[in-house]
């Protein structure tokens, strides 16, 4: 009886609360032209010119005769009309859709409907997650052993803070202790409630920092280094303001890391065994190049110091200009005379108002029509790469210190929460191995972003009421593309492949997942997210072959060291241009709760070869399935570079013969070639690549003998990412000259 009542206040919660609309169809003969989710209802289905056009509480949906877009509505930025007769969408993720109708009158509707449909949510309740979890329970309510844990994220997610504790060994007897002074949330809205701090700092002197750190972000433990004890920490900037204020609480805490690096038992044995060496960076100044470069070479000779502490490296994110402009706003930055056996390097990364600016100018440039001489030099134009290649070098320095110095670090921006995250869990993913597995990759983003306040409400804006548009910047994309960089650079080193970081920026701002809703942690308790909305990793699940990477092998390198020059890096085809995407099978029988009725044969077995859809969106299933794969790639490359790229994929991957991607939901056909992302655009004519091809492969020599690098023996990878050559910062502008 108890389950009885039980289903019937599930349904009644789903009928009454999340209702379905009235279709409206312009055509009586019109159907709609997908299958729906959970708590999806249709309201509109019309015709645009040579399409059918379809909205729903989830998604557009748009069938040309040759291709079909298939987008959800929080992932569209944009709508508005460039000239009577056509609609033009701008998605967040860089994509752009084109509509064509055949009257002014149907435009303008249409328009209409989409921009009431995008608008931000007066209450969160109104997003979509929400209803498809509660239908999903409905529908599911009498098999809830079965179905009733598919969306939520696995023990290793839920039991993250202690499972990593134990697992990097912090030395809680001595050095450290977990603090639960922000037990509710009651000393930062913002911050985990327990937190690691040094064993002899007490919650009263924490609260004293507190104050002195913006948004009470005070400095929290994130990291211990297994083998030499070395610790990476993150908070917000201190509170300097033009005044000069200082903190002896602040200055003790920082003191402290240092020493309890020092005094943890397993550090010190570590010391005495291997020695340890330090180098100092530049104090007080921005990085250069030739600094960056010299800093990660050859490291000077050991020297026995067990019991010193190490001098501890504050790696302030922003620019030294910047950091002493936030003294205006009541921030500032550590001077390094209150702040003993500690030094501060200065990285110069742009804030999000850059980064927001350089990602709407290479959104611009993925959606024109390319001019072959001029495409290399329009994408440095927008600085994208250069942003990617300054947060690589961050997190490099980041690694050098802690696992060949054996030195602890302090990250922080101004806030931390936007930056901060970028090089800390970049770091984390370049040091430890166990972060590189699926598992280990879902709990560094709960840990690092969603634990630590990333606001993804107000950064992917689709929070409550979220239109502010200068709150709005692609921050955990950038970040995403950084990894993308890393599994090109280190193919055997990540267990899942890139159609896992395809789909999870996908559903970053989908909002079919409740993961990535709200700006913290206190926010998504108070919203009851985790048990009203289902959780993005059941659905990119270890056990989902169709994100398996082949060539992952858990004895490749146990640190990474990649090459962070922007002639090293490529532009991420899959997500920004069109009709580039990783083909993944569009089952919906992989699904955390498959759609009612549906079977595997009913189903599409594959996308349409010119789609520029997001397939079924909660799903990629079994890479048993069968699959049409589509190129990534433009028809018209050349049989040099085809038979240069072979010898690449052969050189590195594997003998003659043995395909590594078949299966692994990329395949052969759906995986662009090493080097072509800088060139691959839709509507290109025949032939109009090759030039661009010609010249961009000339540098790919060296990026061919960091691949072999990437396949040696750990221990071989610290000389991949040593350049001793001059950087050569336009090296795109001379190639398109």
């Amino acid at each position: 009886q108890d389950e009885e009542t039980q289903h019937s206040l599930e349904c009644i919660q789903a009928n009454q609360i999340f209702p379905r609309k009235q279709l409206i169809r312009e055509d009586e003969n019109l159907q709609v032209p997908f299958i729906e989710l959970h708590g999806e209802s249709t309201e509109y289905v019309g015709r645009a010119e040579d399409a059918i056009i379809a909205l729903s509480n989830y998604r557009l949906h748009i069938k040309f005769k040759e291709s079909v877009v298939n987008v959800p509505l929080q992932l569209i930025e944009s709508v508005e009309c460039r000239d009577i007769f056509q609609l033009h969408l701008t998605c967040k993720d860089c994509k752009v859709i084109r509509c064509q109708f055949s009257t002014f009158e149907q435009c303008q509707d249409w328009l209409k409907r989409l921009n009431n449909a995008i608008r931000p949510p007066s209450k969160i309740e109104d997003l979509f997650s929400f209803a498809y979890h509660a239908w999903c329970m409905e529908v599911y309510a009498s098999e809830k052993e079965q179905h009733g844990d598919l969306c939520r994220p696995g023990e290793h997610v839920t039991s993250r803070f202690k499972n990593e504790v134990e697992r990097m060994g912090f030395d809680m007897n001595n050095a450290w202790r977990i603090s639960n002074i922000n037990e509710k949330y009651k000393l930062c809205g913002s911050y985990p409630q327990e937190i690691i701090v040094p064993a002899w700092i007490t919650d009263k002197e924490l609260e004293s920092v507190a104050s002195f750190r913006s948004w009470k972000r005070i400095p929290a433990v994130v990291y211990r280094h297994q083998s030499n004890g070395a610790v990476i920490s993150r908070c917000g900037q201190p509170e300097v303001s033009w005044w000069g204020w200082r903190n002896a609480d602040d200055e003790h805490l920082v003191q402290s890391v240092a020493k309890a690096c020092a005094s943890d038992s397993r550090s010190n044995s570590n010391k005495l065994m291997n020695g340890n060496c330090s180098r100092d960076f530049s104090n007080g100044g921005d990085l250069s190049d030739v600094e960056f470069d010299s800093s990660i070479s050859n490291a000077s000779g050991a020297e026995s110091l067990a019991i010193q502490p190490q001098k501890l490296l504050i790696l302030d994110a922003r620019s030294y200009a910047a950091a002493v402009a936030n003294r205006a706003k009541g921030g500032g930055c550590e001077c390094p005379e209150y702040y003993p056996n500690c030094e501060v390097v200065f990285m110069g990364m742009a804030n999000i108002h850059s980064i927001r600016k350089s990602f709407q100018s290479l959104r611009l440039l993925c959606t024109q029509m390319p001019d072959p001489g001029n495409w290399l030099s329009a994408l440095e134009s927008t600085k994208w790469l250069q942003h990617l290649s300054v947060l690589l070098k961050s997190a490099l320095l980041v690694v050098h210190a802690v696992d060949r110095d054996q030195r602890p670090v302090l990250v922080h921006c101004s806030d931390g929460w936007d930056r901060t995250p970028q090089i800390v869990a970049l770091a984390k993913l370049l040091l430890d191995p166990y972060y590189r597995t699926t598992e280990g990759f879902q709990v560094l983003v709960e840990t690092e972003w969603l634990d630590f306040g990333h606001k993804f409400a107000d950064r992917c804006g689709h929070g409550e009421n979220s239109d502010d548009l200068n709150e709005r910047c692609p921050v955990f994309l950038q970040w995403l593309d950084c990894v993308h960089q890393l599994q090109r650079q280190f193919p055997c080193s990540f267990e899942f492949n890139e159609a896992f970081l395809v789909k999870l920026v996908q559903h970053t701002y989908s909002c079919l997942f409740g993961t990535f809703l709200c700006n913290n942690a206190k926010e998504r308790g108070e919203k009851h997210t985790q048990e009203r909305t289902c959780s993005v990793w059941s659905l990119l699940r270890a056990a989902n072959k169709a994100f398996k990477n082949l060539l992952y092998s858990s004895q490749s390198e146990s640190v990474l060291y990649p090459v962070c020059h922007v002639r090293n890096l490529m532009l991420w085809s899959a997500v920004y241009l069109p009709c580039s995407s990783p083909s993944t099978p569009a089952d919906d029988t992989c699904a955390p709760y498959p759609v009612p009725g549906s079977s595997p044969e009913e189903q599409p077995l594959g996308r349409l070869p010119k789609t520029r859809s997001f397939d079924n969106l909660t799903t990629a299933c079994d890479s048993s399935m069968p699959t049409t794969n589509r190129r990534s790639s433009d028809p018209s490359l050349n049989e040099k570079w085809q038979e240069h790229r072979r010898s690449l994929e052969l050189s590195s991957l594997g003998p003659p013969g043995d395909d590594p991607f078949e299966g692994d939901g990329l395949g052969r056909q759906g995986r662009a070639p090493v080097g072509a992302e800088l060139s691959v655009a839709a509507g290109v004519a025949e032939g109009q690549m090759e030039n661009i091809l010609q010249e961009a492969t000339k540098d790919d020599v060296g990026l061919e003998e960091h691949l072999r690098g990437g396949l040696e023996a750990a221990g071989k990878g610290d000389e991949v990412g040593l350049d001793k050559e001059k950087r050569a910062d336009n090296l795109c502008g001379e190639k398109a000259k």
